[in-house]
Formats: C-alpha cells, structure tokens, sequence
C-alpha cells in the first residue's frame, strides 16, 4: 500500500475550554512540527476555534458594505442634479449666520439621527441662508448609513423629464422609478419652475408614487405663494407627514461680507 507521505505530528492534550472570542468547545493541544523551516518546534493549537473564520467573516461583510456605499454614491452622482457649488456641502462646513440657523442645523441632525424613510421636512427660509447646503448635507450622512437617495432641483428635474421626451437617453418611466425607489428624495428650490398645467401634473406623480416615503423640500415662498405656484393638490401632499423648519437668516453664501 502506497504511504500518502502525510506526517502526522507529536502531539500533547493540554485542556478543554470555552473560547472567549468564538465560545466554541476548543481542544488545547501542544504540538510538534513535524517539516519545514520550523521543524521540531513546539506550538499551542486550538482545535474547534473559530475567532478566524469569524474575523474573515466580519472583513467581508465590511468589504461587502463599503462596496455598498460606493455604489449608492455612484448612484448619487450619476442621477442626482445637483449644482457644483453644492458638491462639498457637509454638515461640518455649514456655519450658521444665527441662532434660528443654528437650531436648523441641529433639527437636521436629529432628522438624519432618527430616519425612519417615512417622514418629510420643507426647509423654508430667505435666499442664501443654506437650505440646500443643509439637505444635500443630510444625503451624504444617510449614504453613509446604508440609505439610498437623491437630490433634484424640481426646475431641472422637470427639464430632464421632458428631455426624455426626445427618445434619446433614458425614458421618463426609468427616471421615475428611480425617484420613487430612493430611500431619501431631495425636491430643491420649489417654486422656481414655471407654472404650467403638465409642470403640477408631473409634480403630483412623482409625490403621489413617492407616498409613505422621505422626501425633504425646499423653498423660498410663503405657504400661500407656495399653494399658488404648486396648486392645492400638491400643496396638500408637500404638507403630509411633514415638519416645517424656518431658515430666515442672512445670505450663508456671503457670510464674509
């Protein structure tokens, strides 16, 4: 019979005992090497541990979640119509002008520290008090968490939806569905788009596929302008499950004058 050429090694039984990292049942053997350039050199061997297994385990799953993240920003920055003024907006950089300003940011914070995916927030307020330096700084803490989101200045986001019209490049249908499927949708600057019947009709099915889900607008008019410029419809639905936070202040952006 042909030996296998497996050299099975000198071994000693030390103890059994529960594993403080795994709490596996592992057997502590005192072992020989048996070949190699440690030849005959003793070893303390834990059979059944699993700390191992578990580590790689724990380095997938955090590869796994970091490619997660990269492709909800890839996702972020593919569909999101953003200004480049805005593409550093953080939370970090948003220095508030007063103390309302001041509170907004905190009632920001508390919102991205307690998202449950349902509730919606209008940012209302005068030109340049950070309003959207705010929401598009509330997209990135949720990324980071596992969130999917979108920011869309609503005059643009109806350019690009009647863009499709054209038949060249991706279809109202697939830009719609990817609206209504993010876990945090940013409607900016509402009320700066024309008011046209198709504008209001369009508005209220991208709110109306969105109902139950988060969405955080913002604005520069009164609530009465707001009705006026959006329609009654979907005044109602912007005010559903919605909190109101006031951004009056002076101009963030001109902060050093």
């Amino acid at each position: 019979m042909r030996s296998t050429g497996i050299i099975k090694p000198d071994e000693e039984f030390l103890e059994e005992k529960t594993c403080d990292g795994c709490y596996q049942v592992v057997t502590v053997k005192r072992m020989c090497i048996p070949m190699g350039p440690r030849k005959g050199e003793w070893i303390i061997a834990n059979e059944g541990c699993k700390c191992g297994d578990i580590k790689l385990a724990k380095e997938a799953l955090a590869i796994r979640e970091q490619i997660k993240v990269d492709r909800m920003h890839d996702f972020f920055n593919e569909h999101s119509l953003i200004n480049r003024s805005l593409q550093e907006a953080t939370l970090e950089n948003y220095e508030p002008t007063s103390d309302r300003l001041a509170v907004a940011k905190s009632e920001i914070e508390t919102y991205i520290n307690e998202f449950d995916g349902k509730k919606n927030l209008l940012l209302h307020g005068t030109y340049g008090t950070g309003k959207s330096h705010l929401s598009v700084s509330a997209t990135k803490k949720l990324m980071e968490k596992g969130y999917t989101c979108l920011f869309l200045s609503l005059p643009k986001l109806l350019t690009k939806i009647r863009d499709t019209y054209g038949g060249n490049g991706m279809s109202e249908d697939k830009l719609l569905n990817y609206i209504q499927s993010v876990d945090l949708l940013v409607l900016d600057d509402l009320g700066a788009e024309q008011r046209t019947d198709w504008a209001i009709t369009k508005l209220f099915e991208v709110m109306d596929d969105r109902a139950g889900k988060s969405t955080i607008y913002t604005t520069n008019l009164s609530s009465d302008e707001l009705k006026e410029q959006m329609g009654e419809r979907n005044f109602s639905r912007i005010m559903e499950n919605t909190k109101i936070i006031i951004m009056n202040g002076k101009d963030f952006r001109r902060r050093a004058f």
